[in-house]
């Protein structure tokens, strides 16, 4: 038989009421915790207390009112250890403690004061970050999908657009109900498991380190191409150069970063502008003779494939599609934009994709002819300049300077993407907690930012310069990261349909364009079967370090557990002591931190579904169960009693209850995160209904649980 006694952990800033029963009797305790006290606790300090406040006598009311059991003697599990040669002993928690703590005004003061300091930008520098990877595919989408469609390439970039517009409908929907930076990964972290959204987050990290490094090698190759550069400055040179140069700005932070990239789309703008009013003047000056050939030409002897248009126009959309990278980008620095920008960026995007991308494609057939376009697939924007400027350089090399200049800014959209990726898993705890340190003089990420700079110039260096497989890499990455969007779509349809959210497509909407995504990405690799070996190669590393991320408690405890196996190694007992020792240190730091769960119901199903989904998810030893109330007579009155039950058919988890007089509100949620020492990303809440008044991005990274 075993005593019960109650261990109480919080931070050392609250003063905390704890009521501990022992037998019939009530003993009030105040102290002050000391923190990671997650074991038995030995002895309790007793001093006086002060007069209670008013909310503490409430307090002591609703401490009547729950029903709490006398039993408090436990006995010892019949249950054997699974470890025969070492203990187990270090799996056991602690038992959870029932707190009452209370809110001053000034801590919910502070809340409003860091909203009012945090920077953020409007919609049209949101839409330069994304938008100039957008607007910059079409210098190097046009030519490929003319060499995949021929004559049918405009056909297949008008499809192009008009499946960007569900895919537009989609992604808000997605952000809206969940505006938090992290893209796909977010939202499938909201929806379904944790390790689901790691598996979706290694597509955008590939899909940002490859925009990155294809960004610059293709910058390079266009600049080479047309100036000659000296012996000493290769190509390869000019690409780490770009990669670095443009690290740094993003180290000066998002806002300063955003003045470049507004700056960057504004010129790419005006050349597009001018290469297509030149192209339309040419246009009626020579008539449609090249656009007649082009679409009358018949090689000799063709291929079976360039017999079916129906074929040809599909190949060349599962192309085009590569023209629209960026439209998944905007999402992952949602948080820093002004309120209701994000649909304005997302209308924004379309806009332009469907002004420049198709029209182009257009007046390339119009003005030149198929198999010109087809020898210079790499430049062919630089191709169309020369012959709407009548066969002068002078609008090719205009055209050549904005390539370089907006390729680079691609390099920039690839960083700020991935930062905010990286910084949603790093709260979350899949990634080093040290990838959150903010730079003290910008507020920029710096060592996300420094370490994707050392991944990009390592994988360059790895490959020789040759970007092929890359490229292949990012073909699958990006499809696969619109994929995922449409999956997430559905899923908080099925799961999440309470929230709010500023607009919503339909079902058939959603499955109609995940079909023709997956179509897409398996067409692109029908093309080019290269690109699976190569996928499959730079996405399985991902895949594994992030899981090894994700997964290293129970890999910490599988290895506790082989040691137990080598019963050779503990005849040396000082040897083992020593490997036990470390095993379970390194377990413990893992689960110190806590998790926080919001609960406005004392039903045992609702609280044991919550542990079962943070067991599942969490390396967590230690839950705080939260319950806000206006009054006494709101309290549920089993909430005491049910996790008194938990916290004991739960022995490997401290189940600790608060009661917190108080609203649930950011601000409320915000005080609870600091005084409690917990992000907000370990804060977890049921999915709240359609008359909730708060955005879910409010709450910083509060966490809906999957119920």
């Amino acid at each position: 038989m075993r005593d019960r006694k109650k261990s109480s952990t919080a931070s050392s800033s609250l003063s905390i009421k704890s009521v501990e029963e022992k037998g019939t009797s009530s003993i009030e305790t105040y102290r002050q915790p000391s923190e990671g006290d997650l074991s038995c606790a030995q002895q309790h300090t007793t001093t006086p207390l002060p007069p209670p406040s008013f909310a503490e006598s409430e307090f002591h009311q609703i401490q009547k009112t729950q029903n709490t059991r006398q039993q408090n003697l436990l006995k010892w599990s019949s249950v054997p250890s699974r470890y025969p040669n070492l203990s187990n002993a270090w799996e056991f928690a602690g038992w959870g403690s029932t707190y009452y703590l209370e809110i001053e005004q000034s801590d919910l003061d502070l809340y409003q004061q860091e909203v009012a300091k945090k920077p953020t930008i409007g919609q049209w520098r949101a839409t330069s970050i994304a938008g100039n990877d957008l607007i910059a595919s079409v210098l190097y989408s046009v030519g490929p999908c003319v060499v995949q469609s021929g004559r049918y390439a405009p056909i297949s970039m008008l499809l192009v657009a008009a499946l960007m517009y569900p895919m537009k409908r989609i992604i808000t929907e997605v952000a809206t109900a969940m505006p938090l930076n992290g893209g796909t990964y977010n939202a499938m972290l909201n929806s379904t498991t944790k390790t689901t959204a790691a598996v979706a987050a290694c597509f955008s990290i590939l899909d940002y380190l490859a925009t990155c490094v294809v960004s610059a090698s293709t910058a390079s190759a266009y600049l080479a191409a047309e100036v000659a550069l000296p012996g000493t400055l290769t190509p390869f040179i000019v690409t780490i150069i770009i990669l670095i140069g443009f690290s740094m700005i993003c180290l000066l932070g998002l806002r300063e970063s955003s003045t470049l990239t507004l700056a960057i789309f504004t010129l790419h703008a005006v050349t597009m502008s001018v290469v297509m009013v030149a192209s339309i003047v040419m246009w009626g000056k020579q008539g449609s003779q090249t656009l007649v050939d082009n679409w009358t030409r018949v090689a000799p002897d063709p291929p079976a494939a360039e017999l079916n248009p129906v074929l040809m126009i599909f190949k060349g959309l599962c192309i085009g599609l590569l023209g629209v990278t960026g439209f998944e980008s905007a999402e992952n620095y949602i948080e820093d934009l002004k309120p209701g920008t994000f649909p304005k960026v997302m209308n924004n995007m379309f806009g332009f994709l469907l002004a420049i991308n198709a029209p182009m494609t257009l007046l390339v057939t119009v003005l030149v002819p198929v198999p010109v376009i087809q020898a210079n697939a790499a430049n062919a924007v630089s191709v169309l300049g020369e012959y709407a400027a009548g066969g002068g350089r002078w609008l090719r090399l205009w055209i050549m300077v904005d390539a370089v200049i907006v390729l680079c800014a691609g390099v920039l959209t690839g960083l700020i993407g991935a930062t905010g990726l990286v910084q949603r898993m790093a709260s979350d705890g899949i990634l080093p907690k040290f990838f959150l340190i903010r730079n003290r003089f910008t507020g920029s990420y710096q060592y996300i930012v420094l370490v994707f700079l050392v991944l990009s110039i390592t994988l360059y260096a790895i490959t020789g310069g040759d970007t092929s497989s890359l490229s292949g890499v990012f073909a699958v990455a990006f499809l696969g990261s619109l994929s995922t969007f449409a999956v997430a779509n559905i899923m908080i349809k099925y799961k999440r349909g309470r929230l709010p959210r500023l607009s919503r497509v339909s079902l058939l909407t959603a499955v109609c364009t995940l079909l023709v995504l997956l179509a897409s990405l398996i067409g692109n690799i029908v093309i080019d079967p290269m690109i699976a070996e190569y996928f499959v190669i730079y996405f399985a590393v991902v895949l594994v370090v992030v899981l090894a991320m994700l997964k290293r408690c129970w890999l910490w405890e599988l290895s506790y557990w082989l040691f137990d196996q080598m019963g050779l190694l503990h005849r040396y007992p000082r040897f083992s002591e020593k490997v036990e020792d470390f095993i379970v240190g390194q377990i413990k730091r893992i689960r110190k931190s806590p998790v926080v769960f919001f609960t406005k119901t004392d039903e045992p199903h609702v609280m044991n579904k919550a542990i079962q989904y943070i067991k599942k998810n969490e390396d967590a030893g230690q839950i705080k169960f939260i319950h806000l109330y206006q009054n006494a007579s709101s309290i549920p009155e089993n909430l005491e009693a049910h996790h008194r039950m938990l916290d004991e058919i739960y022995p490997k988890i401290q189940i600790d209850l608060m009661f917190i007089q108080s609203d649930f509100n950011p601000a409320t949620v915000d005080a609870i995160s600091r005084q409690l020492n917990i992000s907000k990303a370990q804060m977890f809440m049921a999915c709240p209904g359609k008359d909730f008044n708060y955005s879910l991005g409010d709450f910083g990274g509060l966490r809906i649980i999957m119920f």
